[in-house]
């Protein structure tokens, strides 16, 4: 499910950037988002961090919640929780019901 919900917290930065599909992004995008992010949150993500999320550098595990907070803060999210209880019930709400 964390899975899920990183691959939406990726579109909507997709969105709110205005850069377009972010498999396409290159190493100053990230530098530039990693400012972005600190200008608007005052909390500082690396732009390698930033690169493991999107998966342009091999990293297994999850981010750390931090991290996970950050990224939601930046979109206008309290936290992480607040970003999963609403995201789950909007895609909860439009997913076809099973009778």
């Amino acid at each position: 499910m964390d899975q899920d919900l990183i691959r939406q917290v990726k579109l909507l930065y997709e969105e709110k950037t205005g850069w377009g599909n972010s498999d396409f992004w290159k190493n100053q995008d990230f530098l530039q988002l990693s400012e972005m992010i600190f200008d608007q949150t005052g909390i500082s993500l690396s732009h390698v961090t930033l690169k493991r999320i999107w998966g342009k550098v091999r990293y297994e595990s999850l981010p750390h919640t931090n991290t996970l907070n950050t990224l939601v803060q930046f979109l206008g999210y309290w936290n992480w929780l607040e970003f999963r209880v609403r995201t789950t019930s909007i895609l909860h709400e439009n997913s076809p019901k099973l009778k």
